[in-house]
C-alpha cells in the first residue's frame, strides 16, 4: 500500500457568488511514499486565485507566497485538481486534520458544482491518528504539526513550515515515527464514509415524544439533600432543550432543570443541569411550546 499526504495553503476570500467567505486554495503540496517510508514522488503546484485577486497580509507573511508569484506561476484550480487526481491514483490519502479536506470539498463545489471528492478511495486523518497514538487527543483542541514534532523529538531548526510540500514532508516524518500497521488500519475510512461524516449536521431533539428521548434523563436529584425532585409543571421546550421547575421531595428546595439531547455524527450527547429556580412567566407572556 502506498500513501499520499496532501497539504494545502489557502487565502480567506469573500465570494459574491456564494455570499460568504471561503478558504480559496492557492497551493497544493503532496508526497507519495510506500510502507517503508521511501519517497516515490512529490507534487507541488500553485493555484491562481479567481475569487480574491489579492492575498491577505497574514497569508503572505506566513507562506512567503506573493500575488505576483501566483499570477505568473499558478494554474487554474480545475487544472491543478486534475493533475493531483492523477498523482493520487488509488493510493491512501492522508491530511493533517480535516481542514484541508474541507477546503478541497469547498473549492471543488465552487468550481465543479459538486463537493464529493470521489477520486479519493481511502482516507485517514493523520492528525487524529497521531494524537491518539501519542495519548494527547482532545476533541476541543487540535494538535499542530510543530507540537507533534516536538513531542517525538524531531528537530525543526532546518525545516521550512507553512508551505504545502514542506508541511506534507513534515507530516510524513511524524507519521514515520508513529506508524503501527495493525493499529493504523482502524483509522482508515472510505470516501463515502468520509463525505457523510464531514457533511453531517448535528441537531437537537425538540420533540419530547421522539423515541430517542430517554424519559429517565428528566429525573433529578437534589444537590442539597440528595432526595428526588418532582416537576412543578410539564416540561417545556426552550432554547433547543427541555426545561421544568422542580421541587425537592425531601427538603423542599426549588430548582430549574434543563436537559438537551443533541444528535452528533458519533451518536447522542445529553447535557442536563440544575440552575437557580426561575419564577414561571404569566401565561400571556409565555410563548414557549409546552409538552406533556
Amino acid at each position: 500500500m502506498d500513501f499520499v499526504i496532501l497539504d494545502l495553503e489557502w487565502n480567506s476570500s469573500y465570494s459574491k457568488k456564494s455570499k460568504g467567505f471561503m478558504s480559496e486554495i492557492i497551493e497544493f503540496g503532496a508526497v507519495k511514499f510506500n510502507e517503508s517510508f521511501e519517497i516515490i514522488d512529490t507534487f507541488s503546484m500553485l493555484v491562481t486565485p479567481q475569487i480574491s485577486k489579492k492575498l491577505s497580509g497574514k497569508v503572505k507573511e506566513l507562506t512567503n507566497i506573493s500575488n505576483e508569484e501566483l499570477a505568473s506561476g499558478g494554474a487554474a484550480y480545475t487544472h491543478v485538481l486534475s493533475k493531483f487526481r492523477k498523482f493520487l491514483g488509488k493510493d491512501l490519502l492522508l491530511t493533517w486534520g480535516t481542514c484541508d479536506i474541507l477546503a478541497l470539498m469547498e473549492n471543488t463545489k465552487y468550481y465543479e458544482k459538486n463537493d464529493r471528492i470521489d477520486f479519493v478511495s481511502k482516507y485517514c486523518d493523520l492528525q487524529y491518528y497521531c494524537a491518539d497514538i501519542l495519548g494527547v487527543y482532545n476533541a476541543g483542541q487540535q494538535l499542530g504539526l510543530a507540537p507533534a514534532a516536538e513531542l517525538i523529538g524531531l528537530d525543526l531548526s532546518d525545516i521550512v513550515q507553512h508551505r504545502a510540500l514542506q508541511d506534507s514532508m513534515l507530516s510524513m516524518a511524524i507519521f514515520k515515527n508513529l506508524y503501527y500497521p495493525e493499529k493504523f488500519k482502524k483509522y482508515v475510512e472510505t470516501s463515502s464514509h468520509l463525505h457523510y461524516r464531514l457533511t453531517f449536521k448535528s441537531y437537537y431533539l425538540t420533540d419530547i415524544n421522539d423515541p430517542r428521548v430517554n424519559r429517565n434523563e428528566f429525573n433529578f436529584t437534589c444537590d442539597k439533600c440528595g432526595s428526588s425532585m418532582s416537576s412543578l409543571a410539564p416540561w417545556s421546550l426552550r432554547n433547543r432543550g427541555f426545561t421544568a421547575n422542580l421541587c425537592c421531595d425531601g427538603c423542599g428546595q426549588k430548582m430549574t432543570g434543563k436537559v438537551k439531547f443533541k444528535i452528533n455524527y458519533n451518536g447522542m450527547s445529553i447535557k442536563k443541569k440544575l440552575v437557580p429556580f426561575s419564577e414561571p412567566k404569566q401565561e400571556s407572556e409565555n410563548k414557549e411550546k409546552t409538552v406533556d
